[in-house]
């Protein structure tokens, strides 16, 4: 992008107009990132990766979020060398998520 473009969404963002992109909802609230101009220009020219990693989240985890609806799953390895496909917490937001799935034990792993 040219020093214009950048100009151009510096004096949108004077005006008023806010640029903000969503991501997640569906099973969970939606994240709303507001952006800087130069920050939209970034964005122009990759896309939601580069919020996503503005937010401290790799591409592939939103889309294993995405994909999981939002379940964490259990931790333990079974006898044959799999994992236990128990959930431990359902329709999670990303952060959740990333603190439980495969860090925690299901009902009938965690002796309870």
């Amino acid at each position: 992008m040219t020093k214009f473009d950048i100009e151009t969404v510096r004096a949108m963002q004077e005006a008023g107009m806010v640029v903000s992109v969503q991501f997640g909802g569906g099973f969970c609230r939606p994240t709303h990132v507001n952006l800087t101009p130069e920050q939209v220009v970034t964005y122009l020219e990759e896309g939601l990766d580069y919020v996503l990693r503005l937010q401290g989240i790799e591409p592939a985890e939103y889309e294993d979020w995405q994909a999981s609806d939002g379940r964490a799953l259990c931790m333990e390895t079974l006898k044959g060398g799999n994992l236990c496909s128990n959930q431990v917490a359902s329709q999670c937001d990303l952060p959740t998520r990333k603190k439980m799935h495969r860090n925690e034990y299901c009902r009938r792993h965690s002796g309870g």
